[in-house]
């Protein structure tokens, strides 16, 4: 098979290709969660880099499809790290969201987080990528650690306003994780749930 560069298939590519509300809801929801924006060769545009644990291959294969048309090759696995990964071609709009997602090489929380963690799908794969039951099994949470507390604060402010999910701050020895008390609980598996991959059913409360 002849090999794909940087020549005129790329070019095409790129002239192409646009991203639809779908794409970008799921690319919103695994930027918050364990999705990264990584440079090309060039350092000109960035790409999506998605990688997951083996036993999460469902799910490298479910965001595989949804990016489908950004990707030259299928998701692989990693010995080193028993992972399976796939990455994007470069492009302007992963760069975009780069800008919006990163400062001086940190991932962080946009300040206008309102404008784009709107659609259900974000959430359902933010907790399909960080989140998990509390040891009680019935209470969900979300890893925050890699988040200020400032940029927690505007995360809860914002899962309030749009979506109508109450969340506590807690501290966990790691560092904070958003966790969702029984008031809203029924509101938030109902929000989710319709996304949830049969292999991620496990992280969501059987009995809401």
């Amino acid at each position: 098979m002849k090999s794909i560069t940087w020549s005129k298939e790329i070019r095409e590519l790129h002239k192409k290709l646009r991203m639809n509300s779908f794409q970008e809801a799921v690319l919103i929801g695994t930027l918050l969660g364990d999705g990264s924006l990584v440079a090309n060769a060039y350092g000109k545009n960035y790409r999506l880099r998605i990688e997951h644990q083996k036993a999460q291959k469902e799910y490298v294969e479910w965001k595989y499809h949804v990016f489908k048309e950004w990707c030259l090759s299928k998701p692989k696995f990693r010995i080193k790290t028993n992972s399976w990964y796939f990455r994007t071609i470069s492009h302007p709009v992963f760069t975009r969201y780069r800008n919006l997602f990163y400062q001086e090489g940190r991932k962080i929380v946009p300040k206008r987080i309102d404008l784009l963690l709107r659609d259900p799908i974000s959430l359902a794969v933010w907790f399909m990528d960080d989140g998990g039951i509390q040891a009680d099994k019935r209470n969900p949470s979300i890893s925050t650690h890699s988040f200020t507390r400032r940029e927690n604060l505007l995360l809860r402010k914002v899962l309030w306003q749009n979506f109508g999910i109450e969340t506590n701050l807690n501290w966990d020895g790691k560092g904070n994780r958003l966790y969702i008390p029984k008031r809203s609980l029924k509101r938030f598996v109902s929000l989710i749930s319709p996304y949830i991959l049969p292999s991620m059913k496990y992280k969501i409360p059987l009995t809401p």
